[in-house]
């Protein structure tokens, strides 16, 4: 494909990220290409965890409200209620104002691909990019392929070709490192967690195994998760990667059996990478930007991504769109709508996830009980997006539309 005419925006990668930075430039009007990998649909480790303000930035953008979500069967089940552990003591427990909703990421991410296709985007699947040239703004695929752009997005997620590419002066290498997190995720049937679940776990899940739970210090400055699906039970582990070197799989063990699904521990949970804290304030080099996880925008307490993915590559794409219309400087746009939108935000919560974990990590098990009795409340808003992390000041507009 040497004779590709060149596009206004190249993004590489189709995830929640790529797809919403497409969707939207093609929206505008601009000639973009998406490359994935992959062929939809894709197997994607993932909770599948969808906040309010991902429902939200949905509906707003995507024009899907919670009625599209079920017709489209993107909605694979709802969480009307929640359980907080500290390890085996239950601190907390009760009806949520809002629900969390739960999808599959296989039929989450082929949906929105094909709402960029719709928009006006090419879509080429199977196209893995192997080089970056970003002096002349073109990417290379595997398959000897070469597309040219006037700007580059790069959504590859956390293992990030894009962003290995650029110089050191744009990635502090240490502090991603530092701040990097893993996780480890097991997806059991229901029908084999009835016949097969025991009864002598110090957690005990509920009857119907509705309730999404979350049990802190389940692994150092990390926590565990069951996540209910429609047809599994999601149970995963994540935290910190450089406190959790040694004995990662050991843990989930255990954390089975507290569980009381040690008869599962034999099977081998899918393990990867993920942001916990690392996003890059900065994520853009000459006329190539970073979004969601490339980019390392995730929540630093709990890993959940797909809000910033979407959110970062709205912002991205609003800078693009800036910049193909006037020529002001992609990046600088993009760095001022982070810093505006988006950093404060993340930042805040980073503090509160050292503050949370920290505590943890020195057993100052009963102050913190307390603390979170008391800012349970405000804590949720904050996740579902409706309250800012910076002081739990109530802000409906936070997460509002960019211009």
């Amino acid at each position: 494909m040497d004779n590709q005419p060149v596009y206004d925006a190249v993004v590489i990668g189709g995830g929640p990220a790529g797809s919403t930075a497409a969707y939207l430039l093609a929206g505008f009007g601009h000639r973009v290409a998406l490359l994935e990998k992959q062929t939809y649909p894709r197997d994607k480790v993932c909770g599948g965890c969808l906040s309010q303000k991902s429902v939200r930035f949905l509906e707003r953008v995507f024009h899907l409200p919670v009625p599209s979500l079920r017709e489209k069967g993107l909605l694979d089940s709802v969480g009307t209620g929640y359980a907080l552990y500290i390890k085996n003591s239950r601190i907390l427990a009760g009806d949520l104002a809002e629900p969390f909703y739960f999808t599959r990421r296989e039929r989450y991410d082929a949906i929105l691909a094909r709402k960029a296709a719709d928009a006006g985007a090419d879509i080429y699947e199977g196209a893995e990019v192997i080089a970056v040239d970003h002096a002349r703004r073109t990417v290379t695929t595997s398959e000897g392929d070469r597309y040219a752009a006037r700007v580059l997005i790069g959504a590859d997620g956390i293992n990030s070709r894009v962003r290995r590419s650029l110089p050191g002066s744009v990635v502090d290498r240490q502090r991603w490192r530092k701040n990097l997190g893993w996780a480890l995720e097991l997806a059991i049937p229901r029908v084999e967690v009835g016949a097969l679940a025991n009864g002598d776990g110090a957690i005990r899940l509920d009857a119907d195994l509705a309730t999404p739970h979350l049990v802190l210090a389940a692994c150092r400055w990390g926590y565990g998760w069951v996540f209910p699906n429609r047809e599994t039970l999601v149970v995963g582990m994540g935290g910190l990667l450089e406190k959790n070197r040694d004995d990662r799989r050991d843990r989930f063990t255990e954390f089975l059996k507290t569980l009381g699904l040690s008869a599962f521990a034999d099977r081998r949970p899918a393990g990867y990478l993920l942001p916990f804290g690392n996003f890059i304030p900065s994520p853009a080099y000459e006329g190539t930007l970073l979004v969601g996880d490339a980019g390392g925008f995730a929540s630093p307490i709990l890993g959940e991504g797909i809000f910033y993915a979407h959110r970062t590559a709205e912002l991205a794409a609003h800078a693009v769109d800036r910049h193909l219309t006037s020529g002001a400087p992609p990046g600088e746009i993009y760095t001022a709508l982070l810093a505006r939108r988006l950093i404060p935000e993340l930042r805040a919560e980073k503090a509160l996830r050292d503050f949370l974990y920290g505590c943890l990590d020195g057993r100052l098990h009963a102050p913190l009980e307390a603390f979170m009795k008391a800012t349970s409340t405000r804590v949720i808003d904050a996740v579902q997006g409706s309250r800012s992390f910076c002081g739990f000041r109530r802000n409906d507009g936070l997460h509002s539309a960019v211009w």
